[in-house]
């Protein structure tokens, strides 16, 4: 299967879950200053962290594991920047930001995930020419 296959099976699959789910979600509180919801990536254990991103990257991991999120990890990123109407991905390569997630994970392990992403945004805006 093609890479531009597996990112619609993926797109297709998390519309139909998120659609699924929609109806039982309860109402989203109000948010207050300095607060921060995100969806994160579940695992059998509980939401991802940066072992998880770790784990899923390693070599010899299952394909629909790496690159699930690998997917997630560039949404984020996407909504990251339309939230705050920031070009934060600009110039840069989604290979290079996975290196530079590779390398803050493997130091961070206890990390959620969202937190690592948000890290790695901020290192993006810091580094608006694509080089971090």
């Amino acid at each position: 299967m093609s890479s531009s296959a597996r990112a619609l099976a993926w797109a297709v699959m998390a519309t139909l879950a998120m659609t699924a789910t929609a109806g039982a979600q309860p109402p989203t509180p109000p948010a207050t200053e300095g607060s921060m919801t995100a969806y994160v990536v579940m695992t059998p254990t509980g939401p991802a962290t940066c072992a998880t991103w770790v784990q899923w990257r390693k070599p010899g991991t299952s394909a629909v594991d790496k690159e699930g999120i690998q997917y997630w990890a560039e949404g984020y990123l996407s909504g990251l920047a339309a939230g705050t109407r920031n070009n934060i991905l600009g110039a840069f390569r989604l290979a290079d930001l996975g290196a530079w997630l590779d390398q803050y994970c493997a130091a961070n392990p206890q990390t959620k995930l969202p937190l690592a992403l948000n890290a790695l945004g901020r290192q993006m805006l810091a580094h608006p020419g694509g080089k971090l």
